[in-house]
């Protein structure tokens, strides 16, 4: 009996260092040009594609980094208070810019192939479940997207170092 390996990668087109190359070769002059781009007007077309993603992790990873290396704080705090201020900030903005940090139970029930009109009842009922789930994903995010603005509004004049 001859018994094959199946556990050669390399037998998959997608683990072939050669494919799809040329959309490998575009990428990779994309990613010189959005580089000119930031580098000339601050942003790069990546950037715009979805404006909101950006700014959210740029306030959360900036100001999670000034609570790394700040020396001073505001007058009327304590610098512990100072520091749970600022990484509440970056976890709220954080929290509501990356939807990965908020998972659907259901999803792994979904079948996305299938056409709504041909479901079962049990697998509608998992759809309107992980439609449930979403919605309540959508809000939890706004709200923390909220939380951080109003907590960024407040001591925006105090982000310094």
């Amino acid at each position: 009996m001859d018994i094959k390996n199946n556990l050669n990668i390399w037998k998959y087109t997608e683990y072939n260092p050669w494919h799809r190359i040329d959309k490998k070769i575009i990428f990779f002059f994309k990613k010189i040009k959005w580089m000119w781009q930031r580098s000339k007007y601050g942003y790069c077309d990546k950037d715009l594609w979805s404006l909101d993603y950006t700014l959210g992790n740029y306030i959360a990873s900036s100001v999670n980094e000034l609570a790394n290396r700040t020396h001073g704080y505001p007058f009327k705090l304590t610098a512990e208070e100072w520091d749970s201020i600022l990484r509440s900030i970056a976890r709220n903005f954080y929290l509501g810019t990356n939807e990965e940090c908020w998972p659907n139970p259901y999803e792994e029930q979904i079948i996305f192939e299938k056409h709504f009109d041909v479901l079962s009842d049990t697998e509608r009922e998992c759809w309107k479940k992980w439609f449930e789930a979403e919605k309540e994903k959508d809000r939890s995010m706004i709200i923390r997207r909220q939380e951080g603005f109003n907590e960024l509004s407040k001591w925006f004049s105090h982000l310094w170092d």
